[in-house]
């Protein structure tokens, strides 16, 4: 036996060698594969599916339940027969979302509960809907409209015990997301080991190994510190291992679930429900953000703030129905007339404003005629006549030592002068 060892070529023993500098890190791979698979892969891969099949319906059906008010708001508004068949569609919605999200909670008895809780205050929104849907309203009926704010408030209740449910399962979620990082450093322990141990045999090749791995894991454990301290833009880029690419995937995967849940009520904040044009909390930031822009030398921009002349004797006179079409009808037709880079706002009742980036008072004017023109030679067809509507228009440049609060005070005092001078005219101040 020991000739025949003798007489084996130096190719044998360098295999033979790389065998047992291998043994090691293919004993300790098979193990780390188990404990990657069971503790990491699965753990993450359970999150991801619960943030699938819980967390999001769970978010959809929350939107949903808010989508109901907008066929009743409109029912009492405008009434007729399409905004009864779209409640009726969505509350059938609403059910089947109750019944699956109730199905996937049967292990988590404390989410059952606010569950519970929200399917109770929906189905006393939904009696109050049916009823509201059931028969025709007139304008400004009172009984109407208490049943519509009753309605509202019953639908806030279901958001909120809906959002306890959600807050439930995600801190659950998160609980399995930290025992897969455990797990995670865990195996990064694990294969430093074995790293160390193949170094004394092959040095070469298991340092290649440990760099990989290293890296791998660094940006896997990174990528979870990240996504826990609050940045939901971080995406995990692992090629190899296999194994904690999928890992990467599924973490991002989750990431962007969530992310877009956030965004899709951020969003929601942000826009105006009758005009769906962004409100005044999107104004006050997109003006901070031109202002900032314009500091640091970004180019010229003016405020546009607009005011529907009159609207209350349009309300008075045709009711607030006719008011609210008013509205949505200025709004598209303003939108029409303004640039892809400009934007609109509703930051009152019938008072809007503008942020005209990179434009200089003599554009802006010139803009803010047409936009009057534009609205004045557009009456507005509500049911069997049109309502003819003119605006008043203030504008204010963005200028050195001004802060956004005085721009808006400089644009606001520039439209009262336009309303005091006799109304339909532009005017432009000076917020310096």
């Amino acid at each position: 036996m020991l000739k025949l060892f003798k007489t084996r070529s130096l190719r044998f023993w360098v295999a033979l060698g790389m065998i047992l500098a291998v043994a090691p890190l293919t004993f300790s791979a098979i193990f780390g594969y188990v404990v990657l698979n069971r503790g990491v892969i699965a753990a993450f891969h359970d999150v991801s599916e619960r943030q699938r099949t819980e967390l999001g319906p769970l978010q959809d059906l929350r939107i949903l339940v808010w989508d109901t008010l907008v066929p009743i708001d409109e029912h009492i508004n405008e009434g007729g027969s399409q905004r009864p068949l779209l409640y009726r569609e969505l509350r059938g919605r609403i059910e089947t979302g109750f019944a699956q999200v109730r199905a996937q909670f049967s292990n988590d008895p404390q989410a059952l509960i606010h569950l519970d809780n929200a399917t109770e205050s929906w189905a006393t929104a939904d009696t109050h809907a049916t009823e509201l849907t059931a028969e025709t309203v007139a304008a400004d009926d009172p009984e109407a409209e208490r049943k519509a704010r009753l309605f509202h408030g019953h639908i806030a209740a279901v958001s909120d015990r809906l959002g306890q449910a959600y807050a439930v399962i995600a801190g659950a979620v998160q609980a399995d997301y930290d025992n897969a990082v455990g797990w995670s450093e865990s195996a990064t322990i694990i294969f430093a080991v074995s790293l160390g141990l193949s170094l004394l045999a092959m040095i070469g090749g298991v340092a290649l190994v440990g760099l990989i791995m290293s890296r791998s894991v660094d940006r896997l454990v990174d990528g979870a510190a990240r996504f826990a301290s609050g940045d939901r833009h971080h995406r995990i880029d692992i090629s190899v291992p296999p194994e904690l690419s999928r890992v990467a995937q599924e973490f991002n995967r989750m990431i962007a679930r969530i992310e877009a849940s956030e965004t899709a009520l951020a969003d929601l904040a942000r826009v105006d429900e009758l005009t769906q044009l962004h409100n005044r909390r999107a104004f006050d930031e997109a003006l901070a953000r031109a202002h900032a822009s314009y500091l640091r030398g970004s180019g010229s921009a003016t405020l546009v703030t607009l005011d529907i002349d009159h609207f209350k004797q349009i309300n008075d006179t045709h009711g607030h129905a006719a008011g609210d079409a008013v509205l949505r009808a200025f709004a598209n037709t303003v939108r029409k007339s303004l640039r892809t880079s400009d934007q609109l706002y509703r930051i009152g009742g019938e008072e809007f404003a503008i942020i005209l980036s990179q434009t200089e008072p003599e554009m802006a004017i010139d803009l803010a005629n047409r936009i009057r023109e534009a609205v004045a030679a557009q009456p507005i067809a509500y049911r069997d006549q049109d309502i003819a509507i003119t605006i008043s228009l203030g504008l204010a440049s963005l200028a050195d030592g001004a802060n956004p609060a005085e721009i808006v005070e400089a644009a606001d005092a520039a439209l009262y002068r336009a309303k005091s001078c006799g109304r339909n005219r532009v005017v432009y101040g000076s917020a310096s």
